[in-house]
């Protein structure tokens, strides 16, 4: 699961992002936790056209030349995360106690909250 955060500064940058997986199911529950850099960076590559088409030959033996070109350049986002700190973090038991039977879709709401609430960031 992982949440944006308020920007928090841990050397070398600030961490946006908050990752966290459960590794026991306690009580309390304990997790895995990564407080990242997540940027998005524009990028272009080369890719093939769909549209060209290539030199061939006619059954009269005519040369018809190639159309188009064989590449083009598309545009594309690539986002780039960098972990700047890890741990381990534990539910408290008031969080565990208080933690209300309900849809799974709410799950991962109240676990973030209460991670991020733990180490001391607020969601965004």
């Amino acid at each position: 699961m992982q949440t944006n955060i308020s920007p928090v500064a841990v050397y070398p940058a600030a961490a946006n992002t908050l990752l966290i997986r459960s590794i026991s199911l306690g009580p309390p529950p304990a997790y895995y936790y990564e407080l990242q850099n997540v940027t998005e960076v524009e990028k272009t590559r080369e890719v093939a056209n769909p549209a060209y088409i290539s030199e061939s030959v006619g059954l009269d033996g005519t040369i018809y030349p190639a159309q188009g070109d064989p590449t083009v350049t598309e545009a594309y986002t690539e986002q780039v995360v960098v972990v700047l700190k890890n741990g381990n973090v534990n539910m408290t038991i008031d969080q565990w106690d208080n933690w209300a039977a309900g849809p799974e879709s709410e799950d991962d709401d109240y676990q973030l909250n209460c991670i991020s609430a733990n180490l001391g960031l607020t969601r965004a």
